[in-house]
């Protein structure tokens, strides 16, 4: 199961990977991320939640790096993974992330990604009106 979305609002991407997928599910759920992040401005952040996901076959990775390439060619400024107890599946994607030059932060939970996220967008204003 997959959910995705885009808060317009927060300029964010939500993306939230339950259980197993296989090729097919994880081309359904990067068409959809794709579809979602257009509606978001470049400078745009994302937060992806693996924590509950299971680690994928090598035919369902390219699908991963479909997904993280259209983040960097869209203009993402930051990504937060959050990889919980899925530290396998963070491994896979962190290996493919490298291949297209996106490399998000990892926390545990997703209050940790939010305040995460929040502290750096904060950190970012204060630094503009220097």
């Amino acid at each position: 199961m997959f959910t995705v979305t885009a808060d317009i609002a927060k300029n964010r991407l939500y993306v939230s990977l339950v259980g197993y997928f296989n090729y097919e599910q994880m081309k359904e759920c990067t068409d959809k991320t794709i579809i979602e992040l257009r509606k978001l401005k470049p400078g745009f952040d994302v937060i992806t939640d693996i924590s509950q996901f299971k680690p994928l076959g090598q035919d369902t990775l390219v699908e991963v790096e479909r997904a993280q390439a259209q983040f960097k060619k869209s203009g993402i400024r930051h990504g937060i993974r959050v990889e919980g107890k899925a530290k396998l599946t963070s491994i896979q994607f962190s290996r493919i992330g490298k291949t297209v030059d996106y490399i998000p932060d990892t926390v545990e939970t997703i209050e940790e990604a939010e305040k995460l996220l929040d502290s750096k967008v904060s950190q970012e204003k204060n630094e503009n009106n220097s």
